[in-house]
């Protein structure tokens, strides 16, 4: 009975063990992925709606004239803001009725336009008061959010035209070692209702996925691995196991 006891033990630590290590394919992204050319995805157009924040500057070689139009700092670069204040405070917001209000010009509708339909249509408004002016209009309100098992999960502001997924992962430091990289889930607000995702980054077809890019106020959720589960538990399987050990050797004694 004692050997059997011992057999018992055995086996129910060796499947503890296996059933709490990371295995190698699963810590890997595009698993099998060699020298292949996958097909060129073309990343969606986002059409601006109510809420949207845009930076705009009318840029002209006569200072004074372009001190008329712009109310934003004169910088090389949006990514000169410091501050989420300084964007709000120095940009211009979509209006419910889909308008922004800038200085001279008056309101431009821009909602249900692509950022270069709105590009387009407020450089026409600026030649009207003004001959070889140059309109450039950046999207700053270009926000993901990435949950679960990253290493710095939170909201992050893109300042490029576009997004994909493993940048937004880089953005939250990349996985823990609990992530479960063959079931990312992206949530997508759209004008029908909530839209859903499910990516596997093992999987080279990640690049034909919809999502793979991803539009303004996307979430991406990274689910655990049933490893965690196991892992989380250890300590308390160890103390059943320690107990069990301990009540065996303390029945032995008794019978001696």
């Amino acid at each position: 009975m004692n050997h059997y006891k011992q057999k018992i033990l055995l086996v129910a630590v060796v499947i503890m063990a296996i059933t709490g290590c990371n295995r190698k394919s699963q810590l890997l992204y595009l698993s099998g992925a060699g020298n292949d050319m996958y097909q060129k995805v073309t990343p969606p157009v986002y059409n601006l709606k109510p809420g949207d924040v845009l930076g705009v500057n009318i840029v002209t070689q006569d200072p004074e004239i372009r001190n008329l139009f712009n109310t934003t700092p004169q910088t090389t670069s949006y990514a000169t803001y410091t501050s989420e204040a300084a964007i709000y405070a120095t940009s211009f917001s979509v209006s419910d009725s889909g308008n922004i209000r800038l200085p001279v010009i008056g309101c431009v509708h821009v909602s249900n336009l692509s950022m270069q339909q709105a590009q387009d249509t407020i450089q026409s408004c600026a030649d009207k008061y003004l001959k070889g002016s140059l309109a450039i209009v950046k999207l700053l309100s270009f926000k993901i959010t990435v949950l679960g098992e990253v290493k710095r999960p939170g909201t992050y502001t893109n300042y490029k035209d576009n997004l994909n997924i493993f940048e937004a992962i880089g953005l939250a430091g990349d996985l823990t070692d609990y992530g479960q990289r063959s079931n990312f889930l992206v949530v997508r607000q759209t004008a029908e209702g909530t839209k859903t995702f499910r990516l596997d980054a093992h999987d080279k077809s990640i690049f034909t996925s919809e999502a793979f890019y991803l539009l303004p106020n996307d979430t991406v959720i990274v689910e655990p691995r049933s490893g965690k589960v196991m892992a989380l538990n250890t300590p308390n399987i160890s103390l059943v196991l320690s107990a069990l050990t301990t009540l065996m050797l303390f029945l032995n004694y008794l019978k001696k």
